[in-house]
């Protein structure tokens, strides 16, 4: 995955802006319910999650654009929770850009500097660094109908720092533009914050966005927030199966922890797990999570454990690897038509072809345990 060589010139310092058990309900419905979270001077933070699982309503209540009935908001060691946008020191980009279509760039860039006392020369010199860093430095006249969308955005990314604010909020700032375009950008925004320092929260529901620009992710699901770490933590120990199904691809076995709670029964399998801290209850109902990237095929020598015959349902050539979908022939009745997802490289020398059939290997320390409601803490099966 993109980014997990972390930055280590990018580790977070102190709390810049701090979220003090927010909750912001509609009726009945609490759409943030007692959020807390610290973000660092100079730190892009991505809050990811699904649709209605209230990160957007976080970042507006960030921004004061939303009220909220508990909870406080502290930017810069100042308490803002009361304060009116206007008093709050940010810049936000939205989903759909909000530029003014009867303004050219030059004014949309310039409109929030014009409202403060420095002269004419001086908004001038602004927008045209402004321009400059955003990389549109010749179509000050022109106007967002004669933009394409990633131009707009980039219209909109200056007019958000013209006032050189210490926070920047992102409200999906990428989603409605073709996946080339989104792709080249992402690295332009991330460039563009490292190259001011500023403290940048993005929301998004894209999992590829949050990797890939974030130097943490924030979990969100049904309010409140299920998971905090780096790309890596997130991806690699994901807390509880909301995440790991959510943040990449994840296959999961259905199982009982076995007596010595070192094995996960599937059927008439006994799947071998690492050791742990604090396992699950032998004789509880478990899920294995395994990321398709972590599928070994057995060619040659087969490993003492952990090996199941399956037979190979679909085949899709992606580029760098084949994706299999593979259901498992072993394990007996309980195996209820399950299929897993494998990523295999073209050059593993292996033959792959529909209704064949392919010996693999599950590796106890690549493997997670979750119970099997899916709601609790992760019980890592794996060391790394």
């Amino acid at each position: 995955m993109a980014n997990q060589a972390q930055d280590t010139s990018r580790t977070p310092t102190a709390p810049y802006l701090q979220v003090q058990g927010v909750t912001k309900t509609f009726g009945r419905f609490a759409a943030v319910d007692d959020v807390s979270l610290d973000v660092a001077r100079g730190e892009f933070v991505c809050i990811l999650g699904p649709s209605g699982c209230g990160k957007t309503t976080l970042l507006r209540i960030v921004a004061g654009l939303e009220e909220h009935q508990a909870g406080r908001i502290i930017q810069d060691g100042v308490d803002v929770s009361s304060l009116p946008p206007s008093r709050r020191d940010f810049g936000i980009v939205f989903q759909s850009y909000a530029l003014f279509p009867n303004l050219n760039v030059t004014d949309n860039v310039s409109y929030g500097l014009r409202n403060v006392r420095i002269s004419e020369s001086q908004v001038m010199i602004n927008v045209r660094r402004l321009l400059e860093l955003v990389g549109l430095i010749d179509l000050g006249n022109r106007y967002p109908a004669q933009l394409s969308g990633g131009q707009q955005q980039r219209v909109a990314l200056a007019r958000a720092l013209a006032l050189s604010p210490g926070l920047l909020l992102l409200d999906e700032p990428l989603s409605a533009l073709d996946a080339r375009v989104r792709a080249a950008l992402r690295s332009e925004v991330v460039a563009l914050q490292r190259r001011l320092g500023v403290t940048t929260i993005m929301v998004t529901h894209d999992q590829e966005e949050a990797l890939t620009m974030a130097d943490r992710i924030v979990v969100m699901r049904d309010g409140k927030i299920v998971q905090v770490g780096t790309p890596l933590e997130i991806y690699q120990e994901p807390a509880t199966s909301f995440v790991a199904d959510f943040v990449g691809v994840m296959n999961f076995l259905p199982g009982v922890m076995a007596p010595d709670r070192r094995h996960v029964v599937y059927g008439d399998c006994a799947l071998a797990i690492a050791p742990q801290d604090g396992p699950p209850d032998a004789g509880s109902a478990v899920n294995l999570a395994i990321r398709p990237e972590e599928v070994i095929v057995v060619n040659g020598t087969a490993p003492e454990t952990n090996v199941l015959q399956t037979e190979i349902e679909d085949v899709e050539f992606i580029g760098p690897f084949y994706r299999l979908k593979l259901r498992l022939s072993v394990c007996g009745a309980a195996q209820q038509e399950l299929s897993l997802v494998a990523y295999i490289s073209p050059k593993a020398g292996v033959s792959v072809s529909r209704g064949g059939t392919l010996p693999i290997h599950l590796p106890t320390d690549r493997m997670r345990v979750y119970p099997a409601n899916g709601r609790g803490p992760a019980r890592a099966a794996h060391t790394r």
